[in-house]
């Protein structure tokens, strides 16, 4: 049970989390910005972390921040936090400012903070690598386990996608792409920095950029 209950456990995740994004999401936008950002954030606490948290604490028997490792080597995880956010900070602006020559958008709504950049990495990070990694790792080798994670942190995108129409080719290939190599990199630096706080920060910052340059 306490190794077969996770694939159970993300069976009734993630179509939760098709509900919410391919159909609650069409009366989400009918709200106006204020309610629909809190809302969202909401839904998204009590879908992802909650649940999270009450395996932990009752089925693993173990505290939840330490378990996901909330609590461990903050600062060596700040100094992969560096390294990585750098090497974004280049890759963005030679992509976007000399290839693309796109400019930046400073413009960004309450939405856009909140559960684009400021929550997501939390979420995310608490349900991919906090917890589906970390459970993967005691079954597998690291790459395997950070594989199967990458696969299916990709899976968890195909609604939102379905739901904007960017579901179409060749965009999607680049897309899911983008997210497979991202989450193969935020699995290997929560392994080196045994902190998932370097993965939150990362995360968050890459959606920052994201918006800023779209």
């Amino acid at each position: 049970m306490n190794k077969k209950y996770i694939w159970v456990y993300f069976i009734i995740f993630y179509a939760l989390w098709w509900v919410k994004e391919l159909w609650l999401v069409q009366y989400l936008d009918l709200m106006d910005p204020v309610s629909r950002a809190i809302t969202s954030a909401t839904i998204k606490i009590v879908i992802w972390v909650i649940p999270v948290i009450l395996l932990v604490k009752f089925i693993e028997k173990s505290k939840p921040f330490s378990y996901l490792q909330l609590h461990h080597n903050f600062r060596k995880g700040l100094k992969w936090t560096c390294y990585v956010s750098l090497a974004l900070i280049f890759y963005f602006l030679i992509i976007n400012l000399i290839v693309l020559k796109n400019n930046i958008d400073f413009q960004i709504g309450i939405n856009g903070w909140l559960n684009t950049i400021l929550l997501v990495g939390i979420t995310e990070e608490i349900v991919f690598r906090g917890f589906l990694l970390r459970k993967l790792m005691d079954s597998y080798r690291f790459w395997k386990a950070n594989t199967i994670t990458a696969l299916l942190f990709v899976l968890i995108h195909f609604p939102i996608w379905f739901y904007k129409g960017l579901f179409e080719f060749p965009y999607i290939l680049s897309s899911i792409l983008t997210v497979f190599v991202l989450s193969i990199i935020f699995g290997f630096v929560y392994k080196k920095s045994n902190s998932l706080w370097s993965v939150i920060i990362i995360h968050s910052f890459y959606n920052l950029l994201v918006v800023l340059f779209n």
